[in-house]
């Protein structure tokens, strides 16, 4: 069997595709890392995330220039990495990382509805601070 476009080329016994452990990463991860193209050019930006069902919501504001390229292409990504240990190896060339990721493909939507955005909003403030919506102020109406 051939790979498949974006199929990770590490170790077959390191790969996980079970949705749980997809959302255990996503779930303890503070920054995303966002790759959109813009003018033609690749950008990575970081960002704070959270996942809301088997969405990912990423933070930003209306009129940022990643965001206005993601809501217009299928050509972008998520990553988020929780990085559990460092290999120092006798040599160099053999150091390496322990780590989990997890990279998000596909096309982007805005987030439209109040509704939609203040649930989006509480599981963006709920993962960098929990429980920490219910003790800040509540934003105000939406523009």
């Amino acid at each position: 069997m051939g790979q498949q476009v974006g199929e990770p080329r590490a170790r077959r016994v390191r790969r996980q595709y079970d949705m749980a452990v997809v959302h255990a990463i996503l779930d303890e991860a503070v920054v995303c890392h966002l790759g959109v193209v813009i003018h033609g050019d690749p950008l990575v930006l970081p960002t704070i995330h959270a996942r809301v069902g088997d969405n990912l919501c990423v933070h930003g504001a209306v009129a940022a220039a990643s965001l206005k390229a993601m809501a217009g292409s299928a050509a972008c990504c998520g990553t988020v990495s929780l990085v559990d240990g460092l290999v120092l190896a006798r040599s160099a060339f053999n150091h390496s990382l322990n780590c989990r990721s997890v990279v998000v493909q596909g096309p982007a939507t805005l987030v439209e509805s109040p509704e939609e955005k203040l649930s989006a909003l509480q599981a963006l403030v709920e993962q960098v601070a929990p429980e920490r919506w219910a003790d800040a102020r509540p934003p105000s109406a939406w523009r």
